[in-house]
């Protein structure tokens, strides 16, 4: 049976824990927190410290009840912070805000109270998210590309592609943008997936659909991606013609007599005449992906309004025919009475003058 003194014995033992490494990945140029949990006791202590080698950078200190920074790193002030309503509950997170390449590396939280010490390491990476991706047909290939990345992403493509030409280059401000391009296949949806340890995105590129249309007015069908953010309708890849989002649309001054309804999944337009062919595509962004499509229209003259125009043109016709043939009879009949009067007023002056 353990004695009562050997109980108090290992109550009063400083206790010391050592955690393996953890990863979080922080976004440049924003707010992330680095986790870390402690036995919460009295008399706490903790000191955040950035281990870069072969020295080490004061991030963050807290002892005595408040915040101690005397001994603060320069590039960390004004930029950390505790959660200091949580601190009596175990909680010694560290938030950092307006993140930085220079913020990379691994940190060390240290936490004591009277009864131990605990020390728990992170190693902080930063990325730069895959905002947006570009994919296109120009002329025999179809081109994936992406801006202002980081670390350096892998760029994928569905179906896997033979000999796809990949490239990446890195910014002065350390961002990479990648660009990747394969032969064209007009008959089948093509995916390209941009990627990093952090985070990724995907955009399709539909296969290109061919219509003819006859009259004034069509609707063409896009996507019913649900969660979208954002899309845009263009003539010809580079004319925009409507941009809009969930709750509102806006078309450009040249296109806004031409459209009846426009959303992510359908644009109906009026007033079409032969100059509006070409290739209609819409371009749909939700948070992780890119869906875009292409609609060859080509629009024809109303065969319907082209004979009711002849007609017309006719039924004009003939009336002009007629209106000028009936002057002409009118004129002539005119002037065969001004030629008999004229006649008859010569033929009595000579009757008078033998008389």
């Amino acid at each position: 049976m353990i004695k009562f003194s050997q109980v108090l014995f290992l109550l009063n033992t400083v206790w010391t824990l050592t955690r393996g490494d953890a990863e979080i990945f922080c976004p440049l140029g924003q707010s992330c927190i680095l986790p870390c949990r402690f036995q919460p006791g009295e008399d706490v202590v903790i000191h955040w410290i950035q281990q870069v080698e072969p020295t080490k950078k004061q991030v963050h200190s807290f002892y005595r009840s408040r915040d101690q920074l005397d001994q603060q790193d320069a590039r960390f002030k004004h930029r950390t912070s505790l959660f200091q309503d949580q601190i009596s509950r175990g909680n010694s997170s560290l938030r950092l805000t307006g993140v930085t390449f220079e913020d990379e590396g691994r940190y060390m939280c240290y936490s004591s109270i009277l009864t131990g010490k605990m020390e728990s390491f992170i190693n902080l990476k930063v990325y730069a998210p895959v905002l947006d991706i570009n994919i296109q047909h120009s002329g025999n290939e179809i081109i994936c590309s992406s801006d202002g990345i980081y670390p350096e992403p892998e760029l994928t493509w569905s179906p896997d592609q033979t000999d796809p030409n990949t490239s990446s280059t890195q910014t002065e401000q350390k961002l990479y943008n990648i660009r990747s391009a394969v032969a064209s296949a007009d008959s089948k949806d093509v995916s390209c997936t941009v990627s990093t340890p952090a985070d990724s995105r995907r955009a399709t590129l539909k296969s290109t659909v061919h219509e003819n249309i006859s009259g004034s007015e069509a609707s063409i069908s896009c996507s019913n991606l649900t969660a979208f953010t954002s899309y845009i309708w263009r003539f010809n890849h580079s004319e925009e013609v409507v941009r809009g989002k969930p709750e509102d649309f806006q078309p450009t001054e040249k296109w806004q007599q031409h459209i009846v309804e426009s959303s992510s999944e359908k644009l109906t337009l009026k007033q079409l005449h032969p100059n509006l062919t070409g290739i209609y595509t819409c371009e749909i962004r939700g948070d992780r992906e890119t869906f875009v499509k292409s609609l060859f229209l080509h629009i024809t003259e109303d065969s319907n309004m082209n004979t009711i125009v002849i007609i017309v043109g006719v039924i004009v016709a003939v009336v002009l025919v007629a209106a000028s043939v009936t002057a002409i009879i009118f004129w002539s009949k005119k002037k065969s009475k001004k030629n008999r009067e004229k006649k008859d007023e010569s033929t009595g002056e000579n009757d008078r003058l033998n008389s």
